[in-house]
């Protein structure tokens, strides 16, 4: 009896001994605030940590907390409309008739090469054309290339 309640206060004097040498990982808030002002809405961008010291406790498996803040915080600078980030707009018209003939192409395999930078003018040019059949199928057929 005396040997195992020994060394049962020798195991909690041991686990009493542990201390965490590390904080533990921020969970910062990245979170874009929108506020009125007398000139219209405002983002308001987040405070992003340094990445001067190391923040993160490497025993805890959560993300850097760095991660993100750059993403939102490029997002609340160069928003047009504020309000967009609360609310987004109205879907504008679209023009079925692009749309529908950019579809054609696709099935039809008629579309066009992108444009490699490292190619002459001549080389682009020939890529980007449309193939002599690209001509012909897509000359008012509305859409309807039979293709599934």
């Amino acid at each position: 009896m005396r040997l195992s309640s020994t060394l049962f206060a020798f195991g909690l004097l041991t686990l009493t001994g542990c201390v965490d040498i590390y904080e533990p990982t921020l969970k910062p808030d990245y979170t874009i605030r929108v506020m009125p002002t007398e000139n219209g809405m405002v983002a308001t961008p987040p405070d992003c940590p340094s990445w001067s010291k190391d923040v993160a406790n490497p025993f805890d498996n959560q993300p850097v907390p760095q991660f993100g803040c750059a993403s939102a915080r490029n997002l609340a600078i160069m928003v047009e409309r504020p309000e967009d980030l609360v609310q987004g707009r109205e879907l504008g018209p679209a023009d079925a008739a692009i749309s529908t003939n950019a579809m054609s192409n696709y099935r039809a395999g008629t579309t066009r090469g992108l444009i490699d930078p490292g190619k002459s003018d001549s080389q682009a040019a020939i890529t980007t054309a449309p193939s002599p059949s690209a001509a012909s199928s897509s000359s008012g057929s509305g859409g309807a290339s039979g293709a599934p």
